[in-house]
């Protein structure tokens, strides 16, 4: 598999993990980054912090010391099927984001 690192993806409004709609993959990575402050959110276009409506999952705020959490969003078998344009992140403190790294094989 092939990464790409996005890098930290900050936000003040859900953000599309990226805008180029031909871009496929077969594994998403998200990864809090600890020392923030707010919760972080990953879903899809409609996210709604208040009801979760639209959330995937929701992050709390990361301890300082310690593991930060992730999640990993993946396609069965390996294929290049998850668009990343579909995908979006959001931070209850805006300014903040979350680490992303995407894979195709």
């Amino acid at each position: 598999m092939q990464p790409t690192f996005l890098g930290k993806i900050t936000v003040a409004t859900p953000v599309p993990l990226s805008t180029n709609a031909t871009v496929r993959v077969c594994e998403i990575l998200v990864a809090t980054i600890p020392g923030l402050t707010g919760n972080i959110y990953f879903g899809g276009a409609a996210m709604n912090e208040g009801t979760l409506g639209g959330v995937m999952i929701k992050f709390n705020a990361p301890a300082v010391p310690g593991q930060p959490d992730n999640f990993i969003l993946q396609t069965q078998y390996g294929r290049n099927s998850l668009r990343v344009s579909d995908y979006f992140i959001d931070a209850s403190v805006s300014g903040e984001g979350a680490l992303i790294t995407y894979f195709q094989t």
